[in-house]
């Protein structure tokens, strides 16, 4: 399982959440698969922008790449395929990526699409 951060940044005053960052260990990123989900857990550690390490081979998550789970609120998802094949296009060696960075208002406006309240509908006879 990953490890969660939220980095921030301060905007007027304010700290504000900025990036959302899944690091992996080395080859834990599952890319033989066609998604990954995982579960979004709080509390986040939280951290300054300027704290983040750069020196790290990340790649960014279009919010095109984010995928939900209907059976489970807190599971995000995401299209690894999509992400492979932007990866490849590059030319950077899919094991040498550890992170993963979502920008959080993509990651806030596909739970919005989540509805709010679950219904079952049940057939009797």
């Amino acid at each position: 399982m990953p490890r969660q951060r939220v980095y921030y940044d301060y905007f007027e005053g304010k700290q504000v959440p900025f990036w959302y960052v899944l690091t992996f260990k080395n080859q834990e990123i599952p890319w033989e698969k066609d998604t990954f989900y995982f579960e979004v857990i709080a509390p986040f550690e939280y951290f300054g922008r300027d704290e983040f390490d750069d020196s790290v081979i990340s790649v960014s998550i279009n919010m095109e790449d984010l995928l939900t789970n209907n059976l489970q609120d807190c599971n995000l998802g995401l299209n690894l395929n999509r992400i492979k094949e932007r990866v490849l296009m590059y030319g950077v060696e899919l094991y040498e990526i550890s992170q993963f960075i979502i920008q959080l208002p993509d990651i806030e406006e596909v739970l919005k699409l989540l509805p709010n309240e679950r219904k079952t509908s049940f057939i009797l006879r």
